[in-house]
């Protein structure tokens, strides 16, 4: 059996698993097999642990030595997979962090408050993900890729990047557009990092 490169996409706030499954239909053409995963943010279990452990388990299961497993993570989904990420370093090939919050930090005008409103698990991902850059090495870090935007009204720009991480900007402007683009017209960059 010829390897296999699985990628584990954890979209964001507004779910869209359907939306997400689109997007990267044509990913496979590139020899990457996405697997849309659905943290259900604001139904179910409000508490993260059950959630985070339903995705490692899925890693768990995917893994294998010939095999390769890397994860994206769209806005509420960053700190997520950063989340999964830091348990299970050893399996895990790269992380695409796509325009979302790994820590706190808030814009004059929609405060980390207010952004983590609508689910006490994205509060409690973005808690957890602070602290777990603080015990990433040099090592992890050169796995991780950060992408935001020119501008984002929703995620504060400092709250992105990782120091030590890939950090790049798009050319695009706002939240959920520059989101699209970077799994869409864009993804060029993110199968590129992928793939190396």
């Amino acid at each position: 059996m010829l390897p296999e490169h699985h990628v584990i996409i954890v979209p964001g706030l507004g779910n869209g698993v359907h939306k997400h499954t689109w997007a990267t239909e044509k990913w496979k053409n590139f020899g990457l097999i996405p697997h849309i995963f659905d943290a259900q943010w604001t139904i179910n279990e409000p508490d993260l642990q059950p959630k985070l452990a339903s995705a490692i388990d899925l890693v768990d299961e995917l893994f294998s030595h010939e095999n390769k497993i890397s994860l994206v993570g769209n806005s509420a989904g960053s700190s997520f997979v950063l989340n999964v990420f830091n348990q299970r370093k050893d399996k895990i090939h790269k992380v695409i962090i796509n325009c979302g919050r790994v820590r706190t930090g808030d814009w004059p005008w929609f405060t980390f408050r207010q952004a983590t409103t609508s689910s006490s698990s994205f509060k409690e991902s973005v808690l957890k993900s602070e602290k777990a850059i603080l015990t990433l090495s040099w090592k992890d870090k050169k796995k991780i890729l950060t992408l935001r935007p020119l501008f984002d009204e929703v995620v504060p720009y400092d709250t992105v990047p990782i120091d030590g991480a890939i950090n790049e900007i798009t050319p695009s402007i706002g939240h959920v557009l520059s989101i699209a683009l970077n799994m869409t017209l864009f993804s060029g960059r993110i199968r590129k990092f992928l793939q190396e």
